[in-house]
């Protein structure tokens, strides 16, 4: 858990308007150190660029490449920016054919957001990787079950996860916003002991409805456990068996605060098609290293780079060797993830102002009537007044003296 830093909940209301997902936009970056953020800039961020990824670009078991569609490469990692899509430090050029889902239901490359975990299959055209496909996998959706503020943790759906705000103000007062009860998207890789760290929180419509959860299972008689989930599945419900220490992925509603599962589905290690060859995979390091074992796929091959412990990070890049087995090629750690934490209208401070949109139409002022004013004489239209002639004044005759 150490080293990793925390962005999230943006989309929400500074205080508590009805992020994601994450917070504040401080990006996620597989390279940065803790300390440093990264925006979600989808050119000149440094972070874009093609060409053959590091490490990625194996050989294939008869020595050659994977070549213009022949073969392909799995990847399952976090987004860390974008030019193109740029996952385990490696570029991945997308294009109108790239099929993009998320959660299993179709989406598209516009919903694509650092910080992000994404599983896909990619081809090389020329000395560049293409993909063919790209799904966006939430570790969990569902209701913050509870949350410790000064702690940096939270449950949802009875799942573990962990934040590292970094000291970010404006992160912090966005995580602040959350309470129990509200429903958010959590992308992030899970740690040896099922906790999830968060690399984006996104909180969701609460009419949304869909909830999820995908992890190691641990099946006793009829029941799936996937951290402090139970669940029964029904014969309705249960699409393939899932097994212990395996995948699973569980989906369904939360009625009257209780979680009911439409789908259980038991899941391969490493679910790509049969023509992938070669994979590039983000995990955390476990408690026992060796044998390496992440996320149930057996890692063999070659050891760990020197000075890694348990819980950093690393990008494993080979071959697949088995249905839950990778041969390594390189083995990378990797420094830090920022988490982005996205809530509904926390960097939206003019969403406590009042709403001037709605004020009403001012009310206009009474005409005054119109002023009568004598008309100009010296116009030709206007006729002059007639003056009556004066009377005139007779003069009494003088009276003649005798």
């Amino acid at each position: 858990m150490t080293g990793v830093s925390t962005l999230w909940l943006w989309e929400r209301g500074l205080h508590r308007l009805a992020v994601a997902a994450v917070l504040c936009a401080l990006g996620a970056c597989a390279t940065a150190p803790a300390s440093q953020s990264v925006t979600e800039r989808r050119n000149g961020d440094g972070l874009g660029g093609t060409g053959a990824p590091n490490g990625v670009m194996v050989a294939a078991a008869d020595g050659k490449k994977n070549g213009d569609g022949i073969g392909g490469t799995g990847i399952l990692g976090t987004i860390s920016g974008f030019g193109s899509i740029i996952v385990n430090g490696a570029a991945w050029e997308f294009d109108r054919h790239t099929a993009v889902e998320s959660d299993g239901k179709p989406s598209s490359l516009e919903a694509l957001k650092v910080g992000q975990v994404v599983m896909g299959v990619a081809r090389t055209r020329g000395d560049k990787f293409f993909l063919d496909t790209l799904e966006i996998q939430h570790a969990v959706t569902g209701p913050v079950g509870a949350i410790d503020y000064a702690a940096e943790t939270m449950t949802v759906l009875g799942q573990n996860v962990k934040l590292n705000l970094a000291g970010d103000k404006a992160a912090l007062d966005a995580f602040r916003t959350l309470q129990a009860g509200d429903m958010v998207s959590v992308s992030g890789l899970r740690m040896d002991d099922g906790t999830i760290v968060a690399s984006r929180v996104d909180e969701q419509a609460k009419d949304d409805g869909r909830v999820l959860v995908r992890g190691l299972a641990t099946v006793t008689g009829d029941r799936v456990r996937i951290g402090g989930l139970t669940v029964t599945p029904s014969a309705d419900t249960l699409v393939s068996q899932p097994a212990t220490g395996g995948q699973v992925f569980v989906a369904g509603r939360m009625i009257n605060g209780q979680f009911v599962a439409d789908v259980v589905t038991g899941e391969k290690a490493l679910p790509f098609g049969k023509d992938v060859r070669d994979v590039s995979l983000e995990a955390y390091v476990p408690a026992t290293a060796s044998p390496l074992t992440i996320q149930g796929i057996a890692v063999q091959g070659t050891s760990l780079p020197a000075g890694t412990v348990t819980g950093d990070r690393i990008v494993v890049n080979g071959h697949i060797a088995g249905d839950n087995a990778v041969a390594a090629t390189a083995i990378t750690k990797v420094r830090t993830v920022v988490t982005i934490n996205k809530a509904n209208g926390s960097l939206r401070p003019a969403a406590m102002r009042p709403d001037t949109r709605q004020r009403p139409d001012r009310v206009a002022p009474p005409e005054k009537p119109p002023i009568d004013r004598p008309q100009s004489f010296d116009k030709p239209d206007v006729p002059k007044p007639v003056v009556p002639e004066r009377p005139q004044i007779e003069r009494p005759q003088d009276i003649p003296t005798s």
